[in-house]
């Protein structure tokens, strides 16, 4: 089918789609959650085939496109004439990246299927539970390294500039599950909690909010990681105190009541060692960059780039001025990220309260925090990552603490994988002596 025509089918199935939601507003209009058929029904596909489509779509034709431009320059890149042209490079690099992360999803997609929600009930009230169960029509999952739900609630945000407008979702919030998966399960139970205190989708405006679950599973092969847009709306029936607050504090006690040894071996799989001493606990974060390749990929080729531009910006005419002038751009750049591989903790939890100590570039900083100058321990968001296990978000732990009359905080750069895991271990740190409270 050529070009013109695919645009033509997409356009005519968009199109379609609307004038349904719009059909279906017209004969339900104080029933949202009948607008869209999936919702009505209870069965929500994975959203699983746009990103496949764009990763094919972006991946071959930056990588096209890359390849082309190598070979129109390859004679500037031979004889060294204009050193700015291996910047180039960058675009195959690019494209390749992209193309194997399609290949990454398509092993996905071929492996597993597209997997289906089905809900218990329609619609999903704020304060109530999302109910229903995962199933797999591709076959059975294999054995899980790490599993778990997510549910997220996002909303779009709009911002205004001289350039135009910008919209993007953002989740303003979520929270994870863990699973138990043996291995050869079809499906997957579901069974999470909505907090009262959230937003649900506006009838005025459907993409203003929306509801995510996501199934994230690592296994030894390709892993699977699916999302499943559901209808959460206000309504009756809900519980009050169901809160944000309260469902992050019962899977934090839920995780914590499986015990030490628990902790001890969630936290050995992430690279940190926590271990009693007869004053409580020792908790050692070797750098971030040891522990995951990814994030030491990244501070290697942020580190390299400015020195790469540092190197070609001063090639054309060579000289001691030009080569010192620009040198603090690219050692600072280098600083900053060199912090990933060499900054490390060490956090003791003893008799009198936490004594903290950070390295970073052989540079030692020290903290000793009594307990009863902490005011809170939380897990703070690092920074999203995706790796071959699926997309993770990466958490620190921030002290709040007090010296009167200042107000102070250390964050621990932790870097690991779940905000449950995060929090249990603050617990831990915080309860090492409760007597102290």
């Amino acid at each position: 089918m050529p070009p013109p025509a695919k645009a033509s089918r997409l356009g005519f199935v968009f199109g379609a789609r609307r004038r349904e939601i719009r059909a279906r507003q017209a004969r339900f209009p104080d029933e949202p959650w009948r607008w869209r058929p999936e919702w009505e029904s209870g069965v929500v596909r994975a959203s699983c085939l746009v990103p496949l489509l764009v990763t094919w779509l972006v991946g071959p034709l930056f990588l096209g496109m890359g390849v082309a431009t190598v070979v129109a320059v390859r004679g500037e890149l031979a004889n060294g004439t204009d050193p700015f042209v291996w910047l180039f490079l960058a675009l195959p690099l690019i494209g390749l990246a992209v193309s194997c992360r399609a290949v990454l999803l398509t092993a996905r997609v071929v492996r597993y299927g597209r997997p289906v929600l089905r809900l218990a009930a329609t619609p999903c009230v704020l304060g109530g539970q999302v109910q229903g169960t995962i199933e797999f029509p591709g076959g059975r999952l294999p054995p899980a390294e790490d599993a778990e739900l997510e549910l997220q609630e996002r909303h779009l945000v709009v911002r205004s500039s001289d350039d135009g407008a910008e919209s993007a979702r953002w989740v303003v919030w979520s929270h994870q599950f863990p699973l138990v998966l043996r291995g050869g399960e079809s499906t997957v139970p579901v069974s999470l909690p909505i907090p009262s205190n959230a937003q649900g989708i506006d009838p005025a405006d459907l993409s203003r909010i929306d509801w995510r679950v996501r199934l994230r599973v690592a296994t030894s092969g390709p892993a699977v990681d699916v999302v499943f847009g559901i209808p959460v709306f206000a309504g009756p029936g809900g519980d009050d105190r169901q809160t944000k607050e309260t469902i992050e504090a019962a899977t934090a006690r839920a995780a914590a009541a499986r015990g030490e040894k628990t902790l001890v071996h969630a936290l050995a799989r992430e690279g940190l060692s926590l271990r009693r001493h007869p004053d409580g606990l020792e908790l050692r974060v070797p750098p971030v960059g040891w522990r995951r390749f990814g994030f030491a990929a990244t501070a290697f080729l942020l580190t390299l780039v400015p020195i790469i531009v540092w190197w070609v910006a001063v090639q054309p005419h060579p000289s001691f001025w030009r080569w010192v002038t620009l040198a603090p751009f690219a050692v600072l750049a280098g600083v900053a990220d060199a912090r990933i591989l060499t900054k490390s903790f060490r956090i003791r939890a003893g008799d009198h309260g936490l004594r903290v100590v950070r390295r970073i570039l052989g540079v030692t900083s020290v903290w000793q925090i009594p307990y009863k100058n902490i005011t809170a321990i939380r897990p703070r968001s690092s920074m999203p990552a995706s790796s071959v296990k699926g997309p993770t978000d990466y958490y620190d732990l921030v002290i709040y603490w007090h010296t009167d009359p200042q107000h102070r905080i250390v964050r621990l750069g932790l870097g690991i994988g779940g905000k449950t895991l995060a929090t249990v271990l603050g617990q831990a740190l915080r309860e090492s002596h409760p007597t102290e409270f």
